[in-house]
């Protein structure tokens, strides 16, 4: 194992994710890539323009700047985990979409967080993980959120 995709959505799932990750990436030594996904609002046209005290800038480029921000944070507040990171990539895209493709250009293994969400949440919701389980060609680890974190996340 060479290469490991840890997605990521700044989530509590996505932090213990990298945490396995790195421990992974330790015990083989391998190289962690971290991959955040943003998808456009859905019923907002992406050339909308933000306007305020700042630049005008399209709701697009105020999406993609403000992931690359908590990325940069991400790896900042990594700890040792940073050396084991390689490459850091936002990306546009459906979520589930894009991991799997991403996945494909060379990588061993995804280990992804997962949100736990079950019933109508879930129904309503979907799970990104589930559906990169379901067509990832490269395997999979999910790692899910504790349960007493999961009960605080959805109250």
């Amino acid at each position: 194992m060479e290469r490991i995709l840890v997605p990521v959505d700044f989530s509590e799932a996505s932090h213990k994710a990298l945490e396995h990750a790195a421990e992974l990436a330790k015990a083989f030594g391998a190289t962690i890539d971290l991959l955040h996904v943003w998808e456009a609002p859905r019923y907002l046209p992406p050339e909308l323009v933000i306007a305020g005290p700042a630049p005008q800038r399209s709701l697009a480029d105020l999406s993609r700047a403000h992931a690359e921000g908590e990325l940069q944070e991400l790896v900042r507040n990594a700890g040792p985990i940073a050396s084991l990171i390689g490459q850091v990539r936002n990306e546009e895209g459906v979520p589930a979409t894009k991991i799997v493709e991403v996945a494909a250009s060379g990588y061993d293994l995804i280990v992804m967080g997962s949100h736990g969400r079950s019933g109508v949440k879930h129904l309503l919701l979907g799970s990104v993980a589930e559906r990169v389980v379901r067509h990832s060609k490269v395997p999979v680890l999910t790692v899910p959120v504790p349960e007493h974190h999961r009960q605080q996340l959805f109250r």
